[in-house]
């Protein structure tokens, strides 16, 4: 059985300021210019330069409630500004856009997966659940970058899908898949059954992918959840990412689909149904700008509609 979270007080040594210590280097104009810009691509219509200064004030007022005094940046964060402390990362989210809920269910969702073992530990949150005090995975190595073959990836991240899936489920805290998460698909393939709630909906991490699974030790967990409710089989980003292979043909295509379903305890053909529908989803939305992403999508849901097909 994995043991619960220690309290924060075994995880942060608190300390009175030091004068000669900077404090947290939330205010790096390149870090919040990266940031930003970013933010404007998400959200066009939000007020960015707000976000970012309540952002670094919060940043500050968390490292000092928190006892953080050698925060430094973690690379690849484009949303939240995260910044780790040894032992401990600070991941301040952007408040005011549409999509605050989607983003304050993160530690919605850690929380919930404490027991399993498969997930970074919630150690404390702040300003409503949008800044989070989380557990610094060490190494840390990404999976993607682990050496491990596409089948042995697959097999990874679909096992660690399967053991947040029969996690205890919380009650509140997180929205459907079918709200503001899925408003861009809905916008370019209109409805979809798939997107109807139901009753044996589960948590989803919704991006798990080869950068979001990371060693602990002799294991592998996840960080960075977009944490919505839905069909568990929804949960197949690994097979879409921008990083994955192009299947050469619709029989290989099936296989990765069945090989990640074997492992997470998911029908395949449901998966596949779901690929299909993100895949297509994704493309038309223009692929975050990547056109070469976009035509891999597009390559990926073209050749499962054909499997679809009969002859």
């Amino acid at each position: 059985m994995v043991p619960a979270a220690a309290p924060l007080d075994e995880h942060i040594r608190r300390r009175p300021p030091d004068p000669l210590d900077a404090g947290p280097t939330c205010d790096d104009n390149q870090r919040m210019d990266r940031l930003t810009q970013s933010w404007a691509l998400h959200w066009p219509d939000a007020d960015i330069e707000a976000m970012a200064d309540d952002v670094r004030q919060r940043a500050v007022s968390a490292a000092d409630a928190w006892g953080l005094r050698h925060l430094n940046e973690l690379p690849g964060g484009t949303v939240a500004l995260v910044l780790a402390d040894e032992d401990v990362v600070l991941k301040v989210h952007p408040r005011g856009h549409p999509d605050d809920e989607q983003l304050i269910a993160e530690g919605v969702a850690l929380q919930a997966w404490s027991a399993t073992g498969a997930a970074a530990q919630l150690y404390g949150r702040r300003d409503g659940g949008s800044t989070l005090l989380l557990e610094r995975l060490t190494p840390g190595t990404p999976l993607e970058a682990a050496g491990v073959s596409w089948d042995e990836r697959l097999e990874v991240l679909g096992t660690l899908v399967g053991r947040l899936h029969a996690a205890l489920q919380p009650a509140v805290g997180s929205p459907h898949i079918g709200g503001t998460y899925s408003r861009d698909w809905r916008r370019t393939l209109g409805d979809s059954q798939l997107l109807s709630p139901a009753a044996d909906d589960v948590l989803l991490h919704s991006d798990l992918h080869g950068g979001n699974a990371l060693r602990a030790g002799a294991r592998w967990r996840i960080i960075d959840p977009h944490a919505v409710r839905g069909d568990r089989h929804a949960d197949i980003w690994a097979l879409i990412d921008p990083l994955a292979p192009v299947p050469p043909d619709a029989r290989t295509a099936r296989t990765w689909i069945r090989r990640y379903a074997a492992a997470a305890n998911l029908d395949s053909d449901r998966a596949a149904e779901w690929v299909h529908y993100r895949a297509r989803g994704e493309a038309l939305d223009g692929a975050d700008g990547d056109h070469a992403w976009a035509e891999r999508l597009t390559h990926m849901a073209n050749l499962l509609g054909a499997a679809d097909r009969p002859g």
